[in-house]
């Protein structure tokens, strides 16, 4: 007769159940990386970032809204953003644009770090109106970030001395319920 030690019989059970539990989570992971952009010719995403004055490196501003950036695969890819800045107290909100890409050359793949450098010229929206042909430098972090860098000189500092961070994800195409 075989006896069965049913606290064993318990953890086997839950490891099984937690190993597959794993696996399913990684499986989903590699299937669905990343359901903002099923294209590939088009990288949708949010720009999340803060920004500082320039003379310092607290944080004074809040930057947050869309960017889609097209054909990047191609000669000309198209790169248009929208975002508010708002200082971090809540007041002197404004909207600002880029978009208007040119390229300036071939983009640099770095493949150990898994990440794409796309320099140009861009038009940048301020106060007193649109600036056109800003030096702009545009950063794709492997599969997750992307990072904006216009020319301070061009655009008064306006963004400070840091560039513009955002995800390559959109949780309302993610997860449309959080949104509805």
């Amino acid at each position: 007769m075989i006896k069965i030690n049913t606290r064993m019989l318990q953890s086997i059970f839950l490891i099984t159940v937690s190993v597959s539990m794993i696996a399913a989570i990684n499986l989903n992971q590699v299937f669905a990386q990343n359901p903002s952009n099923p294209d590939l010719n088009v990288l949708k995403g949010s720009i999340t970032s803060t920004s500082n004055n320039g003379n310092t490196t607290e944080p004074a501003w809040i930057l947050g809204g869309v960017y889609k950036f097209t054909d990047f695969n191609s000669s000309s890819p198209a790169l248009n953003t929208t975002f508010y800045m708002t200082k971090i107290d809540g007041s002197a909100e404004h909207t600002h644009s880029i978009y208007d890409l040119k390229l300036t050359g071939d983009p640099v793949v770095d493949s150990n770090s898994n990440s794409t450098i796309f320099n140009g010229t861009t038009t940048v929206t301020l106060k007193d109106g649109p600036v056109a042909n800003v030096p702009t430098q545009i950063s794709l972090l492997d599969n997750s970030a992307i990072v904006i860098s216009v020319d301070g000189n061009m655009t008064n500092d306006h963004f400070g001395s840091t560039p513009i961070y955002g995800t390559q994800h959109l949780i309302c195409v993610e997860i449309p319920d959080l949104c509805s």
